[in-house]
C-alpha cells in the first residue's frame, strides 16, 4: 500500500514525528482493510460517508510550490488548463 511506502520514506528522512491521515471515499469496509493490513495510519477522514448527503466528492491538489511544478503520485505536475473552467481570481 502507498501508506506503508510513505511511512518508510518519512522515517528514512527523519520525519518520524509526521502523522498520516487517510481520506477519500472512506467507509467502514475500507478502514477495516487499512487496519487488517497494519497500515501506519494515525486517523481517517470520513466526511461524505457520515454526512448522509449524496456524494459529491471533490479534491484540491497542490500544483505548484514557489513556482516549481509539483504533483502527488498519479497526477501530472504543474498547472493544467481546464477548458470548461473560468478564472475567478
Amino acid at each position: 500500500m502507498m501508506v506503508k511506502e510513505m511511512r518508510a520514506k518519512l522515517d528514512h528522512m527523519n520525519f518520524r514525528h509526521v502523522e498520516i491521515y487517510v481520506s477519500g471515499g472512506l467507509n467502514p469496509n475500507r478502514i477495516s482493510e487499512f487496519r487488517e493490513n497494519s497500515s501506519p495510519v494515525n486517523g481517517y477522514l470520513v466526511g461524505s460517508y457520515i454526512s448522509g448527503a449524496s456524494p459529491n466528492d471533490v479534491t484540491a491538489d497542490i500544483l505548484e510550490i514557489e513556482g516549481r511544478p509539483v504533483a502527488k503520485r498519479g497526477r501530472l505536475p504543474g498547472k493544467l488548463d481546464g477548458p470548461r473552467l473560468d478564472r475567478i481570481i
